[in-house]
C-alpha cells in the first residue's frame, strides 16, 4: 500500500476543487413517508426532481476507538424543518448522504442509500444536534443459535 507523504497530502489540499460537490442529505422517521431534505450550501438545491433546503451543517468525525463509530452532526436551523422532525419523531430516523458533482449532478459520486441512522438528537430553534451512527449496531442483541440453513442460508450458498 503506498505511503502518502505530508507534502503530497499538503499540495493535494491546497489545490482547487475544479468542479464543485454539494452535499444532500435526507431525513425519513420509519415508517413515514414524508422526507426531510437539506443541501450544504447556500441557496436550494433541486435533484431528481426534489427540492433540498439549504442550510448550514457541520458533520464531526470522532476520534477512532473500540467502541461503535459515531459522528456528530450540528445544523443551523434556517427553516425550522429539522426541529419539527425531531420533535414529532417517535421512531428511528434514517439518514442518506449524497455527494453529487455539479457539473454531471445526475450521478450521485457518493449514495449512502439509508444505511446511516440517527440513535440519538435534540433541536431548538436555532440549532440541531445529532449523533449519526451505522443502521447495523454492534450494540444490538444478537440471539444465540445454532448455525442452520434455514437462519444461515448464505454460509450454505457454493
Amino acid at each position: 500500500m503506498p505511503i502518502v507523504t505530508p507534502a503530497q497530502r499538503h499540495k493535494l489540499n491546497r489545490d482547487p476543487v475544479a468542479d464543485p460537490h454539494i452535499v444532500l442529505l435526507e431525513f425519513q422517521e420509519d415508517g413515514q413517508a414524508a422526507i426531510e431534505r437539506a443541501a450544504i450550501n447556500t441557496e436550494d438545491v433541486v435533484w431528481n426532481g426534489e427540492t433540498y433546503h439549504r442550510s448550514a451543517i457541520s458533520i464531526t468525525l470522532p476520534a477512532s476507538g473500540d467502541g461503535e463509530t459515531r459522528a456528530q452532526l450540528v445544523a443551523s436551523n434556517i427553516e425550522r424543518i429539522f426541529s419539527r422532525a425531531l420533535n414529532a419523531a417517535t421512531q428511528r430516523i434514517n439518514v442518506r448522504i449524497i455527494l453529487i458533482d455539479i457539473t454531471a449532478p445526475d450521478l450521485p459520486l457518493v449514495d449512502t442509500q439509508n444505511l446511516l441512522v440517527i440513535p440519538s438528537a435534540s433541536g431548538g430553534a436555532v440549532e440541531v444536534t445529532a449523533d449519526l451512527g451505522p443502521r447495523a449496531s454492534l450494540q444490538e442483541p444478537v440471539p444465540f443459535r445454532r448455525t442452520t440453513k434455514q437462519d444461515f442460508p448464505g454460509v450454505w450458498l457454493a
